[in-house]
C-alpha cells in the first residue's frame, strides 16, 4: 500500500528504506515526526532443502527500487537513510553479479561448522572479540560452510556481502558496509572496528574479500542512472545501521531504564548501553548502533513467521492476517486448557542456542480444537520472549519501561497476551515501523537537520493479573518441557 507524499508542507523531511526479511518498507517523515509517505513491497523466501533459507537478491533490489519510485516527490527531501536485516550473505563477482542466492538469517545449513567452533572452544574467544554468539545464523559459520561445500563459488568470489551491501553497490557502485551491520557478522572486531584476524582465518578469507567498513553516518551519492529512474536525483544516501539496532532507536528505548521487545518475522529483546554487556555464557549479542552506543540482547528465530507457516502448512482456513489470526483465538482461555507449544520451528538462538530444536505441541486432549492450537502458538512465542527477557535482565538489571514494536503490534490482542505473559506494562509507540523510524532519526542527525519527535503518542497495555498467574504456571511447564525434550532434537 502506498500513502502519497504530501507536497504542501514546507517542513524538511527525510526518507528511510528498511530492507526486511519479508518486505522492503519506505517512509517519508517530516521534522515534526509526521509520516507523510509510505510504501511496502513484499518478496518470498525459498527453502530448497532442509536447513536452507534463501532469497533472490535481484528481486529484493527491485523491491527497493519500486519503493524509491513510489516515494519519489518533487518537494525537497534532505536524504535517504537505510536499515536492513542482519546476518545475510551472498557471493558476487567483481561486477557485483550474484554467484549464489542470498543466504538469510534463518538458514541453518552451517550447523556442523558452528558445532565445530563450540567443540574446539573457539566460540567464547570469537564472542569476546566480535560480540556475536556462535550460531548457524552467523555469516562466519555460513562462510565456513561455503568453503567446505561450494568451492566453485567460494574460490570465484570477489566479495562476500550482505543484502544491504548488494543494494548499496547497485545504487552507488561501491562495496561498503556500516559498522552496525558488520558487527552482526561474527567477523568484526568491535574494539578495533575492523575485520577480526581470527574470524578471517577461520573463514579462510582475507579482509579484501569483504566490504570496506564505514560509520553508520556515512553519506554517499546515488548512481545517476538509478537516481533518474527512481526520481531521487541529488539526494544523499546515508548507509544507516541494522534493523535491530534501529528498532531500538525508533522505539525511543535509549534510556538505561528501557527494554524493547520486537516481534516481526523473528523476535528480539534489546537494551541500549554505552558499553558492551559481556555474557559469560556467550548468549547475549552486542551490536553497534553508533560510535557511542551498543545494542545488547537476545533473539528468537520464531516470531510472526510461524503464523505464515501455520496457515500455509497446517490450517489454510485460518486467517492470514495477524489481526484476524489472533482475533480467532480470543474465545480460548489463557493457558489453552493445558496445551503448550514450543515454537522452535526454525531452530532457536536465545537463550538456548540450538539450531536443531524443533516445534512441539504438548498436552493435547480431546477437548482441544484448531483455535487452541493457534492460541498455543501465540502463547509459545510469548513464552520464548519472556525467557529471553528474563535472561537479558539477569545480565543488565531490571528495566522499568518495556516498549514493543514490530508487525505483531498490529494486533492489540497479541500485545495484551504478551503483557499478561510477562506480567508487565507494555508501551506501544505511535508508529509500528520502529526500524524505519530509527533510520529516519539517524538520517536527520547525520544530515544535521533539526527534528523533534517528542509529540509522538503512545499507548500502554496493563497485565491482567489472573491471566498472568495462569501463564506463569504454563511458563514453568514450558521450560520444563524444553529441558525434557532438548536431547531428543
Amino acid at each position: 500500500m502506498t500513502v502519497p507524499v504530501n507536497q504542501s508542507s514546507n517542513q524538511p523531511a527525510v526518507a528511510s528504506i528498511d530492507i526486511g526479511t519479508t518486505s522492503t518498507k519506505g517512509l517519508v517523515v517530516q521534522a515534526d515526526g509526521k509520516i507523510i509517505g509510505s510504501h511496502q513491497e513484499y518478496y518470498t523466501t525459498s527453502f530448497p532443502q532442509r536447513g536452507f533459507a534463501e532469497q533472490d537478491p535481484d528481486l529484493v533490489f527491485q523491491s527497493v527500487v519500486k519503493v524509491l519510485k513510489a516515494l519519489a516527490s518533487k518537494r525537497k527531501v534532505s536524504g535517504i537513510c537505510f536499515s536492513a536485516a542482519m546476518h545475510s550473505i551472498m557471493v558476487v563477482d567483481k561486477h557485483g553479479q550474484p554467484l549464489t542466492g542470498l543466504i538469510v538469517w534463518s538458514d541453518t545449513r552451517s550447523t556442523s561448522q558452528a558445532d565445530y567452533l563450540i567443540h574446539e572452544k573457539l566460540s567464547q574467544q570469537l564472542y569476546a572479540t566480535t560480540g556475536t554468539p556462535v550460531h548457524p545464523m552467523s555469516p562466519l559459520c555460513k562462510l565456513m560452510w561455503l568453503k567446505e561445500n561450494n568451492q566453485d563459488a567460494f574460490t570465484s568470489a570477489y566479495k562476500f556481502i550482505s543484502i544491504k551491501e548488494y543494494v548499496f553497490f547497485k545504487l552507488t557502485g561501491e562495496f561498503i558496509i556500516d559498522h552496525s551491520t558488520a558487527s552482526a557478522t561474527g567477523l568484526f572486531d568491535l574494539n578495533k572496528k575492523q575485520w577480526s584476524s581470527l574470524a578471517l582465518s577461520l573463514a579462510g578469507i582475507s579482509a579484501e574479500k569483504l566490504s570496506r567498513a564505514v560509520p553508520v553516518n556515512t553519506a554517499i551519492t546515488i548512481n545517476k542512472e538509478i537516481a533518474s529512474e527512481s526520481g531521487w536525483e541529488n539526494v544523499p544516501l546515508v548507509i544507516g545501521a541494522s534493523d535491530g539496532c534501529l528498532a531500538q532507536l525508533g522505539s525511543q528505548a535509549m534510556s538505561e531504564k528501557d527494554l524493547s521487545i520486537t516481534i516481526g518475522t523473528s523476535g528480539a529483546v534489546r537494551v541500549a548501553s554505552k558499553s558492551r554487556m559481556i555474557d559469560p555464557n556467550g548468549k547475549i549479542f552486542n551490536y553497534i548502533l553508533d560510535d557511542s552506543t551498543f545494542i545488547c540482547g537476545g533473539a528468537t528465530n520464531n516470531g510472526a513467521a510461524l503464523l505464515s507457516w501455520y496457515t500455509m502448512q497446517i490450517d489454510s482456513n485460518a486467517s492470514t492476517d495477524i489481526i484476524g489470526f489472533v482475533d480467532e483465538v480470543m474465545q480460548v482461555p489463557p493457558g489453552c486448557q493445558g496445551l503448550v507449544m514450543i515454537p522452535h520451528v526454525l531452530g532457536e538462538r536465545a537463550p538456548v542456542y540450538n539450531p536443531n530444536a524443533r516445534g512441539v505441541f504438548f498436552g493435547v486432549s480431546i477437548e482441544h480444537n484448531k483455535q487452541h492450537f493457534q492460541r498455543a502458538l501465540i502463547e509459545g512465542i510469548c513464552f520464548q520472549i519472556r525467557w529471553i527477557a528474563e535472561c537479558t535482565e539477569e545480565l543488565v538489571g531490571k528495566r522499568e519501561r518495556k516498549i514493543v514494536s514490530g508487525g505483531f503490534t498490529r494486533s492489540e490482542n497479541w500485545i495484551q497476551i504478551l503483557s499478561d505473559v510477562l506480567g508487565e506494562k507494555l508501551t506501544l509507540q505511535e508508529t509500528q515501523d520502529a526500524s524505519g523510524m530509527g533510520a529516519i532519526i539517524l538520517g536527520f542527525k547525520t544530515l544535521q537537520v533539526q527534528a523533534n519527535f517528542s509529540s509522538r503518542s503512545s499507548k500502554d497495555f496493563i497485565p491482567n493479573l489472573n491471566a498472568h498467574k495462569v501463564y506463569s504456571d504454563s511458563f514453568k511447564k514450558y521450560k520444563a518441557l524444553y529441558s525434557a525434550v532438548e536431547k531428543l532434537f
